[in-house]
């Protein structure tokens, strides 16, 4: 089953995503392309927050109130990552490692959803439950056009990003379901450790984010 969705997410990819990312890259300057992804990162701070107030890490929350503000008064609204040049931390905890957290440790078995990659049951209702906390559905709900070009934009824009990658990942590989699969694995495990306090190695975990839509 998951090769076939994944055979699906290719074709998709090859026939729209990737032309379209192209074209984006193109036609919108890095610097600009910069701002787009500050302001989705801004507008992802109330999801960390809550997920650090529901881990109880509640130094963390406080980052997370002090990066959002820094941003959002130094930063022209979150354009421009000020708090990162700062040294400020980023907190960006998950309702996937929330459950982790809770006790659901083990994620249950890979899945590879439609459109939106690898992912487990846990992590795949960790994805739903952190939609929740989406400003731009909370301020503009009703128009759903808008929500949803938002939406667009943000995973063009973080596909894009990795787009380089992606590409040298299946030149260079043998079964490029399997790379990934194993890359997924290897990078998500080692954001659950790190809630859990796991003593277990993950020194070969890769920092790469596979989401493409938040």
């Amino acid at each position: 089953m998951n090769r076939t969705i994944f055979s699906f997410n290719e074709t998709m990819e090859t026939a729209i995503i990737k032309p379209v990312a192209k074209g984006y890259r193109w036609a919108v300057p890095s610097f600009f392309r910069d701002i787009i992804t500050n302001v989705f990162a801004t507008l992802k701070q109330p999801a960390y927050l809550t997920n650090s107030l529901l881990q109880g890490e509640l130094k963390d929350a406080g980052w997370v109130l002090v990066r959002t503000a820094t941003n959002l008064s130094f930063g022209f609204f979150g354009m421009f990552d000020v708090a990162t040049d700062m040294d400020i931390p980023a907190p960006d905890y998950d309702f996937g490692q929330t459950l982790a957290k809770w006790g659901w440790k083990e994620g249950g078995p890979y899945l590879v959803l439609p459109l939106l990659g690898p992912s487990n049951p846990r992590d795949a209702i960790g994805m739903g439950v952190d939609g929740l906390t989406d400003i731009v559905q909370w301020r503009v709900h009703d128009e759903h056009a808008l929500v949803l070009s938002a939406l667009g934009v943000n995973a063009l824009n973080k596909y894009e990003r990795g787009l380089d990658l992606l590409e040298n990942l299946k030149n260079s590989s043998t079964d490029y379901y399997a790379t990934l699969r194993t890359m997924y694995k290897q990078n998500r495990q080692k954001k659950i450790n790190q809630v859990i306090q796991t003593d277990e190695d993950t020194a070969e975990s890769y920092e790469f984010d596979f989401e493409i839509e938040e």
